[in-house]
């Protein structure tokens, strides 16, 4: 008897678990290899997925994720973008992380096509098909732009997560007929709860939560998730949010990321995100311990300056920043170090700081 195929296609094919299996021996691409892992999870006889946290906000975690949870959120997304099994979905994140495994989840979910690309920095390099849905981080999107930024309308939507967009590349994405949201979500949602549009007549800076989801703030001025279809009551978060009138929210930064100087605070987001709009240099902003004001605000920055060139950017910086924000020290650094996310490694550049 032939075994009865799976609801969704990879890469135009239709193909039975057993065949997947057999093509997993064949195919040695490494995108191919992990999406062919996580489908022998997926169809095994547990109810859970074993996921690790990114490590942006500390060491990395194991957590386990409901299958019934995740096929529920896989439904919440194709219900907003309108998914059906005529749809083609792109891979080009790794299935080791959240956003890769669930552009699997929702493609099973929903029947759809899942083609298969790569994790390149530029992963649209090869492409040459119209692709409804795809998951992306900000940095591939700048290579895309940079190298191939044609092959972005063959794209109908693009969601981007995995760290804040900069503001350069936002301008960027304007250009585009392509719709992009940028979304908020973590390993312990799952998914995204909340989309903000990034471009076009409908474009906002606010996030919008799905249908479903209930945000709260704690006494932290924090953001507190409830998502009874998933199981999710009273997930606290370290994001600090203002929220409007309307129930939409803005990220204003992460509390264990705010700088107290001399009894001051300061939210390294929000300067970053000025700075970018000047400053073309990849930078963070950091505290580092001092005795005398408890801690300071240090800038690191990527590239090499002569000393002119840092008089001349310590000049830039003071006509950005009113006083209070000015760091109180700069660092350059070849390059930010990164997590294997795509995030910033930012407990790294403290220690090194």
């Amino acid at each position: 008897m032939a075994k009865k195929k799976l609801g969704f296609r990879v890469n135009g094919n239709s193909f039975s678990l057993d065949q997947l299996n057999e093509l997993k021996a064949q195919r040695t691409d490494l995108l191919w290899q992990e999406t062919f892992t996580f489908l022998q999870d997926w169809f095994d006889s547990g109810d859970t997925i074993i996921q690790q946290s990114s490590g942006s906000t500390g060491p990395p975690k194991q957590i386990l994720l409901s299958k019934k949870a995740m096929s529920i959120s896989a439904k919440m997304t194709g219900d907003f973008f309108g998914f059906d099994s005529t749809k083609k979905l792109f891979l080009c994140l790794s299935p080791n992380y959240i956003a890769g495994k669930m552009m699997i989840v929702r493609a099973l979910v929903w029947e759809m096509n899942l083609i298969i690309g790569d994790t390149a920095a530029n992963p649209l390099a090869a492409l040459d098909q119209q692709i409804d849905f795809s998951a992306m981080v900000p940095l591939q999107l700048s290579k895309i732009i940079a190298e191939t930024p044609e092959k972005l309308d063959l794209f109908r939507t693009i969601i981007i997560g995995g760290s804040a967009i900069a503001d350069s590349l936002e301008q960027q994405l304007q250009q585009f007929e392509t719709a992009f949201f940028h979304t908020y979500g973590m390993t312990e949602t799952m998914s995204h709860i909340a989309l903000r549009k990034i471009n076009g007549a409908d474009k906002s800076d606010w996030f919008t939560a799905l249908p479903n989801v209930e945000i709260s703030v704690d006494d932290r001025r924090c953001l507190q998730i409830n998502v009874e279809k998933l199981g999710i009551k009273n997930l606290i978060t370290n994001d600090i949010v203002s929220v409007n009138e309307d129930g939409k929210f803005k990220i204003i930064g992460r509390v264990d990321d705010v700088i107290i100087s001399a009894g001051a605070k300061i939210h390294p987001l929000l300067i970053e995100q000025k700075l970018q709009k000047h400053i073309s240099n990849q930078l963070l902003l950091l505290g580092k311990r001092d005795e005398a004001a408890g801690e300071i605000a240090v800038l690191v920055i990527e590239g090499n300056f002569t000393i002119k060139e840092i008089y001349d950017f310590w000049k830039k910086l003071a006509s950005i920043l009113p006083a209070q924000e000015m760091p109180r020290q700069l660092h350059f650094v070849d390059q930010i170090p990164l997590l294997a996310s795509g995030k910033a490694d930012r407990k790294l550049l403290r220690e090194i700081v």
